[in-house]
């Protein structure tokens, strides 16, 4: 398991978990005569609490994070200095989409161009999870990287976002900022209007 596995479980909950689970494997493997490794298969339980039971109740409870997965969209509004330092200011469509377990959070972003066609994709290098000062709502802080395309002509790049996940009763919205190193121009902008669709965190590259 990576070093930061446990990082959305809340501390007490996981220590109640994995003691409970230990006292329900060893009271079986003591009733049945079981040749079972109770490590091994308290491991494996709590890999699919992780992984796929997360978000489901009871198990839910143990973490301190919401369930942000699913696909979003609305608009980016970015703007560069130009080579002549005039600024430029534009609008397009963008989508993001998380995909989530109990250990990790994955934000895949693009843009559609003017033109239909599709940006390159951005995907998170890292992440950092905080509550908001009000603690109602969720700020994600991350590192993203931009291969860029040939075909668009559009170069490889990083970039910061700093997202906030707010809800409003079943509706999640995304509202934020982000900078980037692109070359000619930097770029930075924000995001509006991005409003979230679906459970689909599948992506179309």
């Amino acid at each position: 398991m990576e070093k930061d596995y446990f990082k959305y479980y809340k501390p007490n909950f996981l220590i109640y978990l994995i003691v409970g689970l230990f006292v329900l494997i060893y009271s079986i493997k003591k009733e049945f005569v079981l040749s079972i490794s109770i490590t091994s298969l308290l491991s494996v339980i709590i890999f699919f609490i992780t992984q796929y039971f997360w978000k489901y109740s009871p198990f839910k409870y143990f973490f301190w994070i919401e369930d942000f997965s699913g696909r979003y969209e609305g608009k980016i509004i970015y703007q560069y200095n130009d080579e002549n330092g005039n600024l430029k200011i534009g609008v397009l469509n963008h989508v993001k989409i998380i995909s989530q377990s109990g250990s990790r959070i994955t934000v895949y972003s693009f843009t559609i161009k003017s033109d239909g066609k599709k940006s390159s994709l951005s995907v998170n290098k890292g992440m950092y999870v905080e509550k908001t000062e009000d603690e109602k709502h969720f700020r994600l802080i991350y590192n993203y990287l931009n291969e860029g395309s040939l075909e668009q002509d559009f170069s490889p790049h990083y970039g910061t976002e700093i997202i906030k996940i707010i809800k409003k009763g079943d509706d999640k919205i995304i509202e934020g900022n982000y900078y980037t190193d692109r070359k000619p121009f930097q770029t930075k902008g924000r995001f509006e209007e991005m409003k979230w669709i679906s459970n689909d965190d599948n992506h179309e590259f």
